[in-house]
């Protein structure tokens, strides 16, 4: 039940010691900073768990699941890829948490140089194996070649232990014109606060570790050497059938119910994909005039190209 017992680590933004108990969910208990509005859960778990459970994930559990859903992965990769390249100029990119590497993927069939990173063996077998640049280690143990025109980090930082140092690591990777882009639930969306509240599917303590709103994204952005740009909502674009798919997976008695609906409805309605809103931000962010490049250390990366 929310409440305020209990004790919570200080906040990692604002440093607050003041954090509100809001609920629990698997096991852990979701806080939110009475400072600064961040949420986060406890307790968090060791690197070393979190590197078994992605492992184990690609290998035979939910994200192998996700990550082989072919066309809703391309249909989203390039939904991104068009938003983005609005924005970040041509040259060389990297995709953190590339997944099964089909961003990657897309940005390379306009011409970019793309490269992705992922801490799963799994998904850059899985980049590679479309003939795709993909290297396997933790950003901690990774030293890029030369800077990046652009970084994009999809889903990513929700999952990270530590948030700042995610994005100073970044931060050094990047050129001092180049850009930051970023999608994460967006937890003052309408759904956590409305609509589904605890029962909010990014609400997931096995993945999920820290929520954030455009407000505390933006002043971490800045504690981490960054300026934020634009701060808006995002779309997928998804199909009936993938959704279906996904609720047998994370909730069997919604999945029942809309798995029965589509039993009535034409194929063509099925397999059209639909721009839908799930509650997540896009951000885009550059480094800050007074940061770039004094940490740059960049020369010969100890991961080759496959």
């Amino acid at each position: 039940m929310p409440g305020d017992g209990g004790m919570a680590l200080p906040c990692l933004l604002c440093g607050s010691a003041g954090a509100r108990r809001l609920f629990e969910k698997g096991g852990k208990t979701f806080h939110r900073c009475r400072g600064c509005g961040l949420v986060w859960l406890e307790p968090l778990p060791a690197p070393e768990d979190v590197a078994r459970y992605y492992t184990a994930s690609y290998q035979h559990g939910g994200y192998r699941h996700f990550a082989s859903a072919e066309e809703i992965r391309t249909l989203i990769a390039q939904y991104r890829f068009d938003v983005v390249r609005r924005t970040a100029r041509p040259g060389r990119w990297l995709d953190v948490g590339c997944a099964a590497g089909h961003f990657v993927e897309a940005a390379a069939r306009s011409g970019m140089h793309a490269e992705g990173i992922d801490v799963s063996a799994g998904a850059i077998e899985m980049t590679r194996a479309r003939g795709l640049v993909g290297y396997q280690a933790r950003l901690e143990d990774f030293t890029p070649v030369v800077q990046y025109d652009a970084i994009c980090a999809f889903d990513v930082i929700e999952h990270t232990l530590d948030p700042r140092l995610f994005l100073k690591r970044l931060r050094s990777w990047l050129l001092p014109d180049g850009t930051l882009v970023l999608t994460l639930p967006n937890v003052s969306s309408i759904y956590p606060r409305l609509l589904m509240r605890r029962y909010w599917f990014y609400y997931a303590p096995s993945d999920h570790l820290y929520y954030f709103n455009p407000t505390t994204l933006s002043a971490l952005l800045r504690q981490c050497g960054f300026t934020p740009g634009r701060i808006g909502r995002t779309s997928k674009p998804l199909t009936l059938r993938y959704i279906a798919s996904q609720l047998a997976l994370f909730n069997p008695r919604l999945g029942r119910i809309l798995s029965a609906a589509t039993t009535l409805l034409p194929n063509s309605v099925l397999a059209h994909p639909w721009n839908c809103y799930l509650g997540e931000m896009m951000a885009f962010a550059s480094p800050s005039p007074e940061t770039v490049r004094k940490d740059w250390r960049g020369g010969p990366s100890c991961h080759t190209r496959p």
